[in-house]
């Protein structure tokens, strides 16, 4: 029988690793120079954080982290599909940085509560970092919705965009109901949602993008953004693919935007077997 612990590591590394990589696909990329080194710094602690829950599922999958990280097939990454959105425009990229860094904080908080003893250790060393994650998002957050009418509408459309898909980062886990049983989970995934969505529904009310969470929406610029693979590629043709709902990643279901980024990310990996991260 499997060790109910492994998904909710798989889970959490997963999407820290995921989201990583693609911020890191900003690096050179971004308007100025101070968000290049604050978003690469990001990817950095998120890639780092990925590193620290795959060393503990090392001991209980019996993979080396290296393997787990990258030497995994598309289908058994257990990250949310929010985390493998190419980066669209700018806009797109803070919002999905918003509402990931309060779901990452709502369920973070919670397992500082686990009965989980390396898991609990783990978490108040990422939390010292997600912190400074969160004020960067909540900063860019008050700066676009209070900003020049343009930026409002395109941050507001991408928060709109993406809202369905950060939903989905609470999508309940394999034995979920063993995992809270047992403490370590001190509280479920649906009450995660709860606690998040009830934070950030304050917050987009108080700056008027209530209608956030009532609406999807599509990003309309043709701004060209950088990929996994080096290439520019216009939001316009990236936008129409980007999924209205994002629901099936803890199961392994992952959109057409995956496989891309996964090829990318192992390909040193896959050409030179047993390389160490």
């Amino acid at each position: 029988m499997s060790d109910p612990r492994a998904s909710l590591l798989f889970a959490l590394a997963d999407d820290e690793l995921i989201l990583g990589h693609r911020l890191s696909e900003w690096t050179g990329w971004v308007p100025y120079i101070e968000e290049d080194l604050a978003l690469s710094s990001i990817a950095q602690d998120e890639i780092a954080h990925a590193r620290m829950l795959l060393d503990i599922l090392s001991v209980i999958d019996g993979r080396d982290p290296d393997a787990l990280a990258l030497g995994r097939a598309p289908g058994e990454y257990r990250n949310a599909i929010l985390c493998e959105q190419p980066n669209t425009d700018f806009a797109f990229t803070l919002a999905r940085h918003w509402l990931y860094d309060h779901a990452d904080d709502v369920r973070l908080r919670a397992l500082q509560e686990s009965s989980f003893k390396e898991l609990r250790e783990a978490v108040a060393v990422m939390l010292l970092e997600e912190r400074y994650h969160l004020e960067h998002a909540d900063a860019w957050f008050r700066r676009l919705a209070d900003g020049p009418v343009d930026a409002r509408h395109r941050f507001g459309e991408a928060l709109a965009n993406a809202i369905g898909m950060a939903e989905a980062l609470f999508e309940p886990l394999d034995d979920e109901s063993v995992l809270v049983s047992e403490g370590i989970l001190p509280t479920g995934t649906e009450e995660w949602h709860d606690e998040w969505l009830a934070r950030i529904g304050g917050m987009l009310d108080e700056v008027g993008f209530d209608q956030v969470l009532t609406s999807q929406g599509e990003p309309e610029t043709g701004e060209m953004v950088p990929t996994s693979t080096g290439e520019i590629e216009s939001t316009e043709q990236i936008a129409r693919r980007v999924p209205s709902s994002g629901a099936g990643g803890r199961r392994g279901e992952h959109s057409e935007h995956f496989e891309p980024l996964w090829l990318e990310m192992t390909t040193l990996y896959r050409a030179h077997p047993g390389a160490r991260w």
